[in-house]
């Protein structure tokens, strides 16, 4: 059989059974290969992607987090916006000694190193999780340590994410939420829990190589499920994630704030009489307005994460750190919100 005829029949091979080729156009010359990665992507999500992996932005490479108290009732809330894991270590574990502690990890990814160290935080800190173990070329992750303090309060932690939440730090996520030491709060993160290396010859296409999997299952493709998740679309989300990078001395900004507004009221059908009486008054007249007032959120789910720790007051669940422990100070960073009382 000549050779092209050999290549044809290999290519047509790739074709399921009873497809016609007529109604798939172009599926008989394309690479096997790529119809395999195509397929695989479909019945596996999250194992292959057809775009690379989410990584830092490029504004966020080495960005210090930034730390600001919020309040909440009778309760100062701690809200540590995070960019860049690597960079974050010393302040996450600063925080983590405060009583009441917002994490916000929208736009975060990070890699398995970072990931385990901020793992480490939280056990230091306190928090349980459940085992997290590897699959595929990823060495298996050593232990948590031991909480640092054993008689220390161990914090309320709350952490925000988002689809572009990403890496092996969705899969520690998991493993403590899955003890109920963290709540998370938002949408569900990418689903992206390992490495990734591309195809070989395949530009288009990424194959996981390893992840992490908490004791409960792998997350890949699903992500982590928000204890409270909240209903936003992604260019909501982004846009009221960006109000506070445009303002960051606002922290107000961030959280529900009342709205009023004015409108004209329409004016009475009158008869072509009636305005004929009433033209020689209508000049004095000022148009009657309304006035309406409503809850307008800056951020929507930092919000929902604020409403959170305020229905856990009114269950008593929520720590008090004693007077002596409590804190010095703040950084410079810190303000102070009065607007959370909604």
């Amino acid at each position: 059989m000549p050779f092209h005829a050999l290549v044809a029949a290999a290519l047509l091979a790739a074709l399921p059974p009873g497809v016609d080729p007529a109604l798939f156009p172009g599926a008989d010359t394309r690479d096997p290969v790529e119809i395999q990665l195509a397929g695989l992507a479909q019945l596996y999500p999250g194992h292959i992607l057809l775009k690379p992996q989410q990584d830092l932005k490029v504004g966020s490479l080495g960005r210090l987090p930034y730390e600001v108290t919020l309040r909440r009732g009778n309760s100062d809330v701690t809200y540590l916006r995070i960019y860049d894991l690597k960079v974050s270590k010393a302040k996450l574990v600063e925080s983590l000694n405060n009583p009441v502690v917002i994490i916000d990890l929208r736009y975060v990814f990070a890699d398995v190193t970072d990931s385990k160290d901020f793992a480490d935080a939280l056990a230091k800190a306190g928090l349980a999780s459940e085992s997290v173990h590897n699959a595929g070329n990823f060495a298996n992750p050593t232990d948590l340590p031991a909480p640092s303090a054993p008689d220390k309060v161990v914090p309320l932690v709350l952490v925000i994410v988002n689809g572009e939440t990403a890496g092996p730090l969705e899969a520690w996520l998991a493993a403590f939420q899955s003890k109920q030491s963290i709540l998370a709060v938002g949408m569900p993160t990418a689903g992206q829990p390992g490495e990734y290396k591309q195809a070989t010859d395949h530009d288009g296409f990424y194959i996981l190589q390893g992840e992490l999997q908490p004791e409960s299952g792998s997350i890949a493709g699903t992500g982590l499920k928000p204890a409270f998740p909240v209903a936003v679309t992604p260019e909501q989300d982004y846009l009221a994630y960006q109000r506070f990078e445009n303002n960051p001395s606002d922290a107000s900004a961030m959280l529900r704030h009342e709205k009023t507004s004015s409108a004209v009221a329409p004016a009475p059908v009158q008869s072509s009489a009636t305005a004929a009486a009433n033209s020689t008054t209508t000049s004095q007249s000022q148009s009657t307005q309304t006035a309406t007032t409503t809850d307008e959120p800056g951020d929507p789910v930092l919000q929902h994460a604020m409403d959170v720790i305020a229905a856990l007051q009114v269950l008593n669940r929520v720590p008090k750190l004693p007077p002596a422990a409590k804190p010095a100070g703040t950084t410079a960073a810190t303000a102070t919100s009065e607007q959370t009382k909604n």
